[in-house]
């Protein structure tokens, strides 16, 4: 069985920074998230978009 660790802030901000920085990491994350949901991994395809939002845009400006 799978035990899920929680994220930390540091890996958080890290991603994001790469994201901000990197088209081509943005790109794959989405990607990534797409072919999760598509298999039929919709937790993990939704914890990749929710990191992609978070990363790029933002979940206050998403809501808006």
């Amino acid at each position: 069985m799978y035990k899920i660790m929680a994220i930390t802030r540091d890996f958080k901000e890290t991603v994001k920074a790469r994201a901000l920085r990197d088209p081509a990491f943005r790109e794959g994350l989405l990607r990534e998230s797409i072919e999760c949901m598509l298999s039929g991994d919709i937790a993990t395809g939704k914890t990749i978009l929710r990191d992609y939002i978070k990363a790029t845009i933002g979940l206050r400006s998403w809501a808006k």
